[in-house]
């Protein structure tokens, strides 16, 4: 792997999907529906898409390099291939606890006047059905076409175990715990697979830590640590407050910072945290233990500004006072594939510059 610089910038792993590629308004419909382009053509479509993403980390200049997710429909559903789950007939979800939810104000579409408000519809997750397996790479095709494509450090993410197994109807294992482990070790292989093949950095992204943290925080870093194990890159676990694109405050929780305390636990190199738009303050870090942070620095929701070098090299420099210049690297809040292309490079861009003003005086 190239030398890195110190306060290495990166996204967090998706970036701007083009709308010629996918319709948007149809991301949260059955998995492989949202593509404009027609299956013969979409190969070519999705190594066009990853190429315009590539190109513009590196016109930002940004530390790691990923393919920005362009031929992922959703963060988990890449990843209902695994042996055992039956993503055809799908399961009615009953449970739907999470610790965070009066700290978020969802977006909702207004009725029409006059109009009810309709029922809340049916929600439906894919089935485990059989032990959980790992049949081959799911993303080993794009993990080569990416370092092939690349001129620096790489980066892929992987949805975590935790995360996984809660976005599973179980009728398999009569666990949660079972079933988070056997993910765990399925993708495990998945994540060695990544590195094998070149891939300088490997994440997994695991929300539920935080959004059902009281439902997993038993066994979460248990099942972290096997998913890492033996992966022979650097290793970093994302945490979040949920995609911007969907709701429209977000107000810092407590169980944030619980959170981040287990992850700290684990055996993964960095963590990777939301900040700017729940408006963390430094003292969140104290509970990151000896981990790199990737700070979130940029606040992505749809209407927030746009961050200036200046904005972000203070809240950097503050966050350093807690982890030390070598313990830090810089990142966006979470996911950018909703954003305008132009929004989403001009954040980076001030992100990469503020890096290197700071960069500058270490």
């Amino acid at each position: 792997m190239a030398e890195l610089p110190r306060i290495p910038t990166q996204i967090v792993g998706s970036w701007c999907k083009p709308h010629w590629l996918c319709d948007h308004d149809l991301v949260y419909g059955p998995e492989g529906t949202w593509w404009r382009v027609d299956e013969p053509r979409r190969a070519e479509a999705f190594d066009d898409a990853v190429r315009l993403a590539v190109a513009d980390q590196r016109d930002a200049g940004l530390s790691y390099l990923c393919d920005g997710e362009q031929r992922r429909q959703t963060f988990s559903g890449h990843f209902y291939g695994l042996g055992g789950i039956d993503n055809e007939t799908l399961g009615e979800v009953t449970d739907f606890r999470n610790d965070i939810g009066e700290y978020l104000t969802m977006k909702a579409r207004a009725a029409a006047e006059g109009e009810e408000a309709p029922p809340p519809p049916k929600f439906e997750q894919p089935r485990a059905v059989g032990p959980i397996t790992w049949d081959g790479p799911i993303l080993g095709d794009a993990a080569r076409f990416l370092v092939a494509e690349s001129d620096r450090p790489t980066k892929m993410t992987v949805i975590g175990p935790n995360t996984l197994a809660l976005r599973l109807v179980d009728e398999h294992y009569g666990s949660l715990e079972k079933l988070t482990m056997a993910v765990a070790d399925a993708l495990n292989a998945e994540c060695r697979a990544l590195a094998d093949a070149g891939i300088d950095l490997v994440q997994i992204d695991e929300p539920v830590v935080h959004f059902r943290h009281s439902q997993v925080e038993g066994f979460a870093a248990e099942a972290i640590d096997r998913c890492l194990a033996g992966v022979e890159a650097t290793t970093a676990v994302h945490m979040c407050y949920g995609y911007a694109r969907n709701i429209a405050e977000k107000r810092a929780t407590p169980v944030y910072e619980r959170a981040v305390e287990l992850l700290s636990t684990t055996s993964a190199d960095a963590l990777s945290l939301e900040y700017e738009q729940p408006a963390h303050g430094p003292e969140l870090l104290t509970h990151a233990g000896d981990k790199t942070v990737l700070l979130g620095v940029l606040d992505l929701a749809t209407d927030a500004p746009l961050e200036t070098p200046e904005h972000i090299e203070m809240r950097a420099r503050a966050a350093m006072e807690v982890t030390g210049p070598d313990r830090l690297g810089l990142a966006p809040d979470c996911g950018m594939w909703f954003l305008p292309r132009d929004t989403a490079r001009a954040k980076v861009a001030a992100m990469e510059t503020a890096a290197a003003a700071i960069r500058a005086t270490l």
